[in-house]
């Protein structure tokens, strides 16, 4: 993930101030709400990049939209990035500020992909392997692919087990083709 210096700054100084107000928590889930926002819709997309709507309409809308879900640092944060018209990195700062709070907090991402989903107790039994194996804890992704057939691909940080039904008949197509050779 590569991410502009213009991101990178923004979130390490919204980090400083969390860290300062001892707000993680909080901004934690400000941060969180803010990314998944403007990542799931297209209006609030529209209204970051329009550069038709002025900058004073924009600090309105997202004060009446967040102020009872934001905490008033964060309200003064966005207002801060959208005066100096900086709007358009705001996906890019939340999501880079969380991944800061992770690394602060000793958490490391994992995803697992599965061919259904998983049930709550194969989920814990799943998060207590990761954890017990990597001695580190955890935030989970959990994707479905139905192409996999049935097992299961995970991944921790830059290694994966590939244990998946559809990567085995690779795999045994692979070794037959190469058989005949």
């Amino acid at each position: 993930m590569n991410e502009s210096k213009i991101t990178v700054r923004y979130a390490k100084a919204l980090f400083a101030l969390a860290k300062e107000n001892n707000a993680f928590e909080s901004m934690k889930n400000d941060m969180a709400l803010l990314y998944q926002c403007i990542h799931d819709l297209p209006e609030l997309q529209y209204v970051i990049q329009s550069p038709v709507i002025k900058v004073s309409d924009k600090v309105k809308l997202f004060g009446e939209t967040f102020k009872s879900s934001f905490s008033p640092i964060t309200l003064s944060f966005i207002t801060l990035v959208l005066e100096n018209r900086r709007e358009e990195y705001l996906l890019g700062i939340s999501r880079y500020f969380l991944t800061l709070l992770k690394t602060e907090q000793g958490i490391q991402s994992a995803e697992i992909v599965t061919a259904i989903p998983l049930n709550e107790e194969l989920k814990k039994s799943l998060l207590h392997f990761i954890t017990t194996k990597f001695k580190t804890k955890v935030d989970l992704n959990e994707t479905v692919d139905e192409k996999l057939i049935g097992g299961f691909i995970l991944r921790v940080g830059d290694q994966q087990l590939d244990a998946s039904i559809s990567n085995k008949l690779a795999q045994i197509k692979s070794s037959l083709t190469n058989s005949h050779s």
